[in-house]
């Protein structure tokens, strides 16, 4: 009898160690991983300026991305990382050439904060997509995105991207204290 209470006690502790035993040697395991060096400039705005054709009309968006330096993370794929924001001047979410309807969207990606703010890791490099756009498609909970190529994006919602003219990255140094 006492042996059957033991099992029974036992089996619950082993299922919520096998649950969590991954989690928490992921978590241990960052503890030791050496935090990213600080970044010296922490912030940066990059003007652009993005034209286009649509329906045989010239379109024009200038704005700017504005990149923002937001301290360390850490996630179970990369442990400990620098951690950077990046946001519209406009308050726009995307550079948008075309909404279609509530469920896609076709827009210009302009880049990631890493690459302005000359943060890319070691074997990163970044090439602007011009003259492909991306799309974005939401579906209740499933949101799903990819490239248009150019041949498409012409034929099948009449874009055609033009010029895209953008500050380029600045050249950042990283070290242990500011």
């Amino acid at each position: 009898m006492k042996m059957k209470i033991l099992v029974l006690a036992i089996i619950p502790l082993l299922v919520v160690l096998i649950l969590t035993l991954p989690w928490l040697l992921i978590y241990i395991g960052n503890l030791f991983v050496p935090t990213p060096l600080e970044p010296e400039i922490v912030y940066g705005e990059f003007p652009f300026r993005l034209e286009y054709e649509i329906n045989g009309r010239r379109e024009v968006i200038q704005d700017t991305l504005i990149c923002e330096y937001k301290g360390v993370g850490t996630d179970e794929g990369r442990g400990k990382y620098r951690g950077w924001e990046q946001r519209l001047a406009s308050g726009n979410d995307r550079i948008t050439l075309l909404k279609v309807d509530d469920s896609l969207e076709i827009y210009y990606p302009p880049g990631s904060a890493n690459y302005y703010m000359d943060d890319l890791g070691e074997n990163e490099t970044f090439t602007h997509i011009i003259p492909d756009a991306a799309f974005i498609v939401t579906d209740g909970n499933i949101t799903r995105s990819g490239t248009v190529s150019a041949d498409n994006l012409l034929e099948i919602y009449n874009i055609k991207l033009i010029s895209w003219d953008y500050t380029g990255p600045i050249s950042n140094s990283f070290s242990r204290t500011k």
